[in-house]
C-alpha cells in the first residue's frame, strides 16, 4: 500500500478530487492529502503530514474537543464517526464553515488508514444566513404591519364610540316617551338593536387590538376552568352539565388571559350545545394534562354538532359567524390570546360527535419544596 500510495497514480487520483481529502495511517499519522485539502485548512502539504502542527489546526475549530474526538474515533475505537459540521477560522482571517466525514480503509478487515473528506459548506451557511435575515425583516414588517393595524384599528373604534353612545341614549330616552305598540317605539327598537350590535363588534374588535403582555402567576387550572364556566353562562344565557378534570396541580399560567380564552372557548361549547338540544346528554367537560414538563393541554369538549368542514378553515378568522346575530370574533380573540400566553389553539370534530378544542400553553408546574 505504501508503494501505491508514493505513486504518480495516486497523487494525481487524490488531486482529481474537488473536496479535500487527507489520509492518515493506522496510528494518525498524516502520509497523504490533495491541494484541496492544503487550501481550505491554509496548510502546505508539508505542514498537514506534520505532527506537530496538527494541535494548531485543530485549534482553529470552534470545538477542539469535538473535533479531536472525531479524529480519534477510527483509531481508539475502530469505527467510523458520524459527519460532523463545525466553523474553521482560516490562517487568512476568514471564518469557513466544513463538513468532515471519514471512511475506514480496510485490508483483510484490518484498518489500515483513515480518509477524512473535507467539503467547504461556507456557501450554503452563507445563503442560509441571508435567508434567515431575510426571513427575520419580513417577519419585523409583518409585526409592524399588524401593530400599525391594531393602533388603528382602537382608534376607529374609538371614534365609533363616541357617537354610538349618543345615538344608543337618546334612543332609548326617545322609546321610553312612546308607548308600547306605538310605530315610532317599533322603529326606535330597532335602532337601540343595531347599536347595541355595532357596540358588540367595536368591543370585540377593541379587545381583539389591544396587546397584552402575559403575566404568569401560579394558579389552579380546575378554578380557572370554573371562573371561565361561570362567564360563559352570564355571556350566553346557556346551560348545560359540566365537567372539570384538572388533577394536574398548580401550573404557572396568565389567569386572566387564560380564563378569557377558555371562556370563548365554552361559550362556544354552550351555544353548540343549545343549538343541539341542550338536554342532559350535552355535558361539556374540561380536560387538562401535561405534556412533558413544558406543556399544559386544557381541552374543552362539547356534544354539538361539530364544525362542518367546509367552513373549518375559516373559524378563526376575524367576523367569521355561522349564527343569524354574531360578531364572529370569540374564536379569533381566543387564538390571539393563545398566542400571547406563547401557545396554540386547535379545534377539531370529536370521533364520538361534537367539537374538540386543545388550548395548549407552556407551563412551569409547582415546585413541592415551596407548595
Amino acid at each position: 500500500m505504501l508503494t501505491f500510495a508514493h505513486s504518480t497514480y495516486f497523487h494525481d487520483l487524490l488531486g482529481g478530487f474537488s473536496a479535500g481529502v487527507v489520509i492518515a495511517n493506522s496510528k494518525g499519522l498524516v502520509y497523504a492529502s490533495n491541494p484541496s485539502a492544503a487550501v481550505l485548512l491554509g496548510e502546505t502539504p508539508q505542514s498537514l503530514a506534520d505532527p506537530a502542527r496538527a494541535k494548531s489546526i485543530v485549534a482553529r475549530s470552534d470545538n477542539p474537543r469535538g473535533l479531536a474526538h472525531f479524529l480519534a474515533a477510527p483509531i481508539k475505537h475502530g469505527r467510523k464517526p458520524a459527519p460532523i459540521t463545525f466553523p474553521y477560522r482560516h490562517p487568512d482571517g476568514t471564518l469557513r464553515h466544513f463538513r468532515l466525514s471519514c471512511s475506514l480503509l480496510l485490508e483483510n478487515e484490518k484498518i489500515f488508514g483513515i480518509l477524512f473528506e473535507i467539503d467547504d459548506m461556507t456557501e450554503i451557511f452563507a445563503l442560509h444566513a441571508r435567508e434567515r435575515d431575510m426571513l427575520l425583516g419580513i417577519h419585523a414588517v409583518q409585526q409592524e404591519r399588524i401593530e400599525s393595524l391594531g393602533r388603528f384599528s382602537l382608534a376607529v373604534a374609538h371614534q365609533i364610540r363616541n357617537p354610538l353612545m349618543i345615538i344608543g341614549g337618546f334612543a332609548g330616552r326617545l322609546q321610553r316617551r312612546h308607548p308600547e305598540g306605538d310605530p315610532d317605539a317599533e322603529a326606535l327598537a330597532m335602532i337601540l338593536d343595531g347599536a347595541r350590535r355595532l357596540e358588540s363588534v367595536v368591543r370585540a374588535v377593541s379587545s381583539y387590538a389591544r396587546r397584552r403582555s402575559a403575566e404568569p402567576v401560579m394558579a389552579d387550572p380546575a378554578d380557572l376552568a370554573t371562573r371561565a364556566m361561570e362567564t360563559a353562562r352570564s355571556r350566553t344565557g346557556c346551560n348545560a352539565p359540566f365537567t372539570v378534570d384538572a388533577a394536574v396541580g398548580l401550573a404557572r399560567l396568565d389567569a386572566e388571559l387564560t380564563v378569557e380564552t377558555l371562556a370563548e372557548l365554552l361559550a362556544n361549547a354552550l351555544e353548540a350545545g343549545n343549538a343541539a338540544g341542550g338536554d342532559a346528554t350535552g355535558v361539556i367537560a374540561v380536560q387538562v394534562r401535561r405534556e412533558g414538563r413544558q406543556r399544559l393541554v386544557l381541552a374543552v369538549e362539547d356534544r354539538g354538532p361539530g364544525v362542518a368542514e367546509d367552513i373549518r378553515p375559516f373559524i378563526f378568522d376575524p367576523f367569521f359567524t355561522t349564527k343569524a346575530v354574531g360578531v364572529g370574533m370569540g374564536l379569533c380573540i381566543a387564538k390571539r390570546n393563545a398566542e400571547e400566553l406563547g401557545g396554540t389553539l386547535t379545534c377539531a370534530n370529536r370521533p364520538g360527535g361534537g367539537c374538540l378544542a386543545e388550548l395548549t400553553l407552556p407551563d412551569v408546574p409547582a415546585d413541592p419544596a415551596r407548595t
